[in-house]
């Protein structure tokens, strides 16, 4: 039995019409049709393969027998097919030593070998790290070789352009986008497994902000944003600060959270069912309740902001090996209950995460700066402008946005719905 030695290196049998397949396709390639004397040839070169195998002093490869081949093409007449062979060779040649180099990055991702870290909050060395990085060799191949054009594909090879989140370009629908937060929070939403109900505090508002971001992360690419939440928080701010003053006069003044006659009262007659900052009537009458209020909702409202940091730094939740990339907007909410979260966000920025308080990676902070609301000395939030300068000081963030463009020409300070937010990341605007 007349064996050959494939180009891994495996011992296979050497079949003879293999040979004479091969030539009979490049006779195909020119003339669109197969000859008997394309037949001829093609028996003829096989025969005199097979005899040279069997008297050579050694085995043979499939280089050396793709060599006999051409050589045996280039004795006939017929040297345009020999030259149709020779470039099928070289075609298939350059295919091979692309899969194999494709093959060698798949390894060196899989295997950790080659860790280059070229994003901040992905841990290569970790199971899913490797196994993302491998995926995304992949994806990066078959958006190139099947999905892009000839020109963009060209272009990004040669760096004259860069093709961003290559790898999810195939299968991704969608990139870089802001969440509509308000109806999330207001309305409730579904997941694949439940339903989930508004939210009834601020705890709970900020808990969902950051559950909202990694489900959004897992079915796009690129980043998510929230484009005013100062403005979002106030309504939820609002109901946990009426949950603590019921259970102050509950506690501290010895009334019954179902018997204080002019508390609900006080809660029905407002428009949203709840009692604000502002409500100078209600603190006069109750100054001891309030205060144990105020001082909770501040406790409450620096807690959950620190929840919804530790969240969006600890749960690696796209592709299970990445942190979500994510943005807040705020700055611009006068209200003194969003100027309580706008501090809160600060404050936590500036203190940083952790026993070694390390600074945050996400969510990536954007302040909005506004004339007449936080620009200048004497403007209602200047003084939340001067914290977040501090905090970019200390911690890189917040970046900045200015609001007074000509893109929000005859926008609406008291609705953030009105002008324009951005995505940290990189700096898009979302509208």
């Amino acid at each position: 039995m007349i064996t050959i030695i494939k180009r891994d290196g495996r011992v296979t049998q050497f079949d003879q019409n293999k040979i004479v397949d091969a030539v009979l396709r490049a006779f195909k390639q020119v003339d669109d049709d197969i000859s008997d004397y394309a037949y001829e040839k093609a028996g003829n070169i096989a025969d005199y393969i097979q005899e040279y195998a069997e008297n050579t002093d050694h085995q043979l490869t499939v280089e050396e027998i793709q060599d006999l081949v051409e050589n045996g093409l280039m004795s006939t007449k017929r040297k345009d097919v020999a030259r149709a062979y020779i470039t099928y060779r070289e075609e298939r040649n350059r295919i091979r030593e692309q899969k194999a180099n494709w093959m060698q990055l798949i390894a060196e991702k899989v295997k950790a070998s080659n860790v280059q870290n070229q994003n901040a909050n992905v841990d290569e060395h970790s199971f899913g790290g490797r196994k993302g990085e491998a995926d995304s060799v992949l994806m990066r191949k078959i958006a190139l070789d099947y999905i892009v054009s000839n020109l963009s594909k060209r272009k990004h090879e040669n760096n004259e352009i860069y093709i961003h989140d290559l790898d999810s370009y195939a299968v991704g629908m969608h990139n870089c986008l802001t969440i509509p937060f308000d109806k999330l929070l207001k309305e409730g939403f579904n997941t694949r497994q439940m339903d989930i109900r508004p939210a009834g505090s601020i705890s709970s508002a900020f808990q969902l902000v950051a559950v909202i971001f990694q489900l959004q992360s897992l079915q796009q690419f690129g980043g998510v944003s929230a484009s005013h939440i100062d403005w979002t928080m106030v309504p939820y701010v609002r109901k946990s600060f009426t949950k603590h003053l019921k259970e102050g006069l509950k506690y501290i003044e010895n009334k019954s959270d179902y018997k204080c006659e002019r508390f609900i009262e006080w809660v029905n007659n407002a428009k949203d069912g709840t009692i604000h900052f502002d409500d100078e009537e209600f603190k006069n009458l109750h100054p001891d309740t309030w205060q144990y209020a105020m001082d909770m909702i501040q406790k409450e409202v620096s807690q959950a902001v620190e929840g919804m940091y530790h969240n969006l730094n600890t749960l690696q939740s796209r592709s299970g090996n990445q942190l979500p990339f994510t943005s807040i907007n705020y700055g611009t909410c006068t209200l003194p209950e969003g100027r309580m979260v706008t501090k809160a966000i600060l404050e936590e920025s500036i203190k940083g995460g952790g026993r070694l308080h390390k600074t945050y990676i996400f969510p990536c902070g954007i302040f909005q700066c506004m004339k007449g609301v936080n620009r200048k000395p004497g403007d209602p939030n200047y003084d939340l402008y001067k914290l977040a300068l501090r905090s970019t000081a200390q911690r890189l963030y917040p970046n900045y946005v200015n609001v007074d463009w000509s893109v929000n020409v005859g926008y609406d300070k008291k609705d953030p719905k009105t002008y324009v937010s951005t995505m940290g990341k990189c700096k898009l605007q979302l509208m």
